[in-house]
This record gives C-alpha cells, structure tokens and sequence, in this order.
C-alpha cells in the first residue's frame, strides 16, 4: 500500500527528530477519511521540495501527532518546466485540467479570459482562484509531487499576453501550419497556451505570434479544451 501523503504547508516546517502537530483539516482527514492508527506511517510535504516520513503517535479529540522520522530529498518534477496557459472553461472541465495538469506535470497554471472564454464574475473570481490551488495541493498528494504549481490569478488575455515574459510559447490553434511535435523540435516551449472552446480567435492568435509566439496543432481531428490541454502537456511535459 501507498503511503497516504498530507500536505503541511503554509506553518511551520517538521523538523527530523520531533513531534509535528497535523492542522485541524488535515488531523480530519487522517482520523475520519483515511481512518488511521497510531503507529502507521504517513509522508508530510510542505510544497517546496522533498518530503518528511512521519509516523502517527496520538489520535483523539484534540488532533493528530505525529514523529518526524527524515526528510528525504525526493523530487518528481518534469526535466523541463512547463507553464500552461489556460483559457477559463465550464467550471467542471476547468477544474479537471487543474487537477490532471499538475498530475502531468504542469510547472504553474495560468487562467486567462480569452473572448471566447466562460466568463467568471468579478466577485468570484478570488474564490475560484483558491478553489483551483485546493485541487492543485490535492492533486500533489495523490500523485507524488512534492512541489506544488503555482495557480496564478484570473487574468484578461490582453492583460496576461502584455506581461508574456519572452520564454518560448505554443498557442494551439487546430487550423495551425505545423503540430505541436514539429514545433517543440524547433525550440521546446517553456509556456503553452490552450483556447476555450471554439478556441482562440484570429486577432488572439495574431497577437501573440506578433510577440514570438508559435501557431501548432494537435493532430487531424479537433479536441476538445480540456482534452487539448491533457494531450498538450502528455506531449510536452517529459
């Protein structure tokens, strides 16, 4: 069996050698999901590399302890770090690319409103944005990474493409010259953006290829958002 992974970010650090006190949600989760004992194992990771085997020494109504053993500096990361860039979806479907994103490897997920874009209100963008890190920790725990991508703020495409760093960037564009293969031979992508549905619009396009980024498609047949983003990352993310 697999060891159940709880990330304990956000506090103070364990430390080798001594008692580590869980946080209220995760001291739930290890007595009431999970339904551990005292004298099983569990591996804590604070999100910013490698990760600490702990064993459990208390459970009762005050929370869970648990007996840092190590840390071991274990890492899971892609050779290569990647950016997706995604356009904000139907809620479901974009919460699924958060979650498979990190499992593929994703460096960091950035949301953009493209024009074609399902558009998120003002006053609830803050909390999507949190919702999305909760599935990305989530996604961390069940996959193995002990890093966790950053989920970047709701931004405007026009917004997001006026601060693109520079770094190497795919649009995917199912109309595109050249597959996303090709493109990668030339210079491998340090961002790659993936449309809404109906994808980006011309004059999106456009602008970005204005500013050195490159058109590529994923193959004959056109996929839809969140299957293009997996299919992306599956290609690129190695």
């Amino acid at each position: 069996m697999l060891t159940p992974r709880i990330f304990v970010g956000g506090g103070h650090a364990p430390s080798p050698g001594a008692d580590y006190v869980l946080a209220d949600e995760a001291a739930r989760h290890v007595a009431h999901a999970l339904r551990m004992r005292v004298g099983e194992a569990l591996t804590l990771f604070t999100g910013e590399g490698g990760e600490y085997v702990a064993t459990i020494t208390r459970i009762d109504r005050r929370g869970v302890v648990v007996r840092v053993d190590r840390h071991e500096a274990v890492e899971r990361e892609t050779a290569r770090p990647l950016t997706l860039v995604q356009a904000t979806i139907a809620a479901d479907m974009m919460d699924f690319v958060v979650r498979k994103a990190v499992e593929l490897g994703a460096a960091a997920i950035v949301p953009v409103e493209a024009s074609r874009s399902q558009r998120i209100p003002a006053d609830r963008a803050g909390r999507r944005v949190e919702h999305w890190r909760a599935i990305a920790i989530a996604a961390c725990e069940q996959c193995g990474r002990n890093r966790v991508p950053a989920v970047q703020p709701i931004s405007g495409f026009d917004a997001w493409l006026a601060g693109y760093g520079g770094n190497a960037l795919i649009m995917l564009d199912a109309s595109a010259q050249h597959s996303i293969v090709e493109a990668a031979r030339e210079e491998f992508p340090r961002v790659v953006a993936i449309g809404p549905e109906g994808g980006f619009t011309p004059d999106e396009l456009a602008q970005a290829c204005a500013r050195g980024a490159v058109a590529a498609h994923l193959g004959p047949r056109v996929l839809r958002a969140e299957t293009a983003a997996l299919a992306a990352l599956a290609i690129l993310a190695t």
